[in-house]
């Protein structure tokens, strides 16, 4: 103890010295600590959500894109399913299938498409307001409301997607009727709609207004649409509803024999393919496993270098204390305890370094599971 108490001492007399050790030594730690830390967090979000979404139809190509697209939103898919892919899922009974189209964003936010049965699907809970029951209508999540500042009652505009097309479609005014509750995911992050409200977005379908009718140079001085009590039911959709888009389908088979059936139908299509998440998410964290070894290896290069500079930092500090140490054996301290008085000094550094590291880490895979629970692809 009295080791300690004089090692802490002396390290106190020279805190620039001492600080620049802690924090070299906690730097070295903190980099696989963090990594790791943060892998394994990455590796907790992505198989938590793809856990509970046994399957995703979609248009065939990049699996990875499609998976993080059902999950997340925000990863776009390289094509579109037919709604009446969805519909002849739905009819043949395998179990409940889901709809999803999110294409647009709504104050940055991804306009998710979709059914009620989504809600019911994800659990997911109304902390105010009503659900939505009109075209038009959206439910904000909870993170969502947050960024937006936003409540049940008040109205939201889509993005354009392209600012320079003045040509191109209207922005369509969501009306927010409520809010989730907190789910810790990506569902979080999202503006829901009724399917046929995205299809309106995308500018598949349209009503009619009286009074842009009798105004020649309404187009010139209008900025968005919006559906109202008296245009509702204006609109309408032209040509085969069955062949109107959406950009992918959940399904949840009831048993292994129909999650059989959903692969085998797509498992020849040339347009369309049925994927399990999990196993996509299990393959995906296999190429982030391999990238971790590589890192792990760099680490170790890292750690022996700054081993070898530690090394040299105290043989050189015991050159340059070699008088300081002689006065104190003059003074009665004896080898042994002038080694002692050394070994705490360096004990007090490992460990303050050894605390700095995981605090750091420990804050940095916090913000890190936070970002991932609700990731945009």
């Amino acid at each position: 103890m009295n080791s300690l108490w004089l090692a802490w001492l002396y390290l106190r007399r020279r805190r620039v010295a001492a600080s620049v050790m802690v924090a070299g030594v906690a730097l070295a730690l903190y980099l696989p600590l963090a990594t790791h830390w943060a892998a394994d967090a990455f590796d907790e979000a992505l198989g938590a959500r793809a856990a509970t979404t046994p399957m995703i139809v979609g248009a065939r190509g990049s699996r990875f894109d499609l998976v993080l697209h059902g999950l997340y939103f925000r990863a776009r898919s390289e094509g579109t399913v037919a709604h009446g892919e969805f519909t002849a899922l739905r009819d043949a009974g395998h179990g409940r299938v889901i709809p999803l189209h999110a294409q647009f964003t709504a104050g940055g936010q991804p306009v998710v498409g979709t059914s009620l049965d989504y809600f019911e699907f994800r659990k997911l809970q109304l902390a105010r307001g009503a659900s939505m029951a009109l075209l038009g209508d959206c439910v904000l999540g909870a993170n969502a409301a947050q960024k937006l500042t936003l409540s049940p009652g008040d109205k939201l505009k889509t993005d354009r997607k392209n600012l320079f097309d003045l040509a191109g479609d209207y922005p369509l005014q969501l009306n927010v009727t409520g809010v989730l509750a907190a789910t810790g995911t990506a569902d979080d992050e999202g503006v829901f709609v009724d399917v046929k409200t995205a299809w309106i977005i995308a500018g598949l379908g349209h009503g009619h207004d009286e009074a842009e009718s009798n105004a020649t140079s309404a187009k010139l001085v209008k900025t968005h649409l919006e559906i109202t009590p008296e245009n509702m039911g204006t609109f309408h959709f032209h040509g085969d509803t069955t062949a109107l888009p959406l950009t992918a389908i959940l399904v949840e088979p009831v048993d292994a024999k129909e999650t059989a059936m959903v692969m085998d139908r797509f498992q020849n299509s040339g347009q369309l393919q049925a994927l399990k998440p999990p196993v996509v998410v299990d393959e995906m964290m296999g190429m982030v496993m391999r990238v971790r070894q590589f890192l792990d290896a760099n680490y170790a290069l890292v750690a022996g270098a700054m081993g070898l500079l530690l090394a040299l930092i105290v043989t050189l500090s015991r050159r340059l204390r070699a008088r300081e140490m002689e006065t104190l054996f003059l003074l009665g301290c004896s080898r042994r305890t002038q080694f002692t008085l050394q070994a705490a000094e360096l004990l007090i550094i490992f460990a303050a370094a050894i605390v700095l590291a995981l605090a750091a880490a420990w804050a940095t895979v916090g913000w890190a599971r936070d970002y991932l629970n609700t990731l945009a692809g």
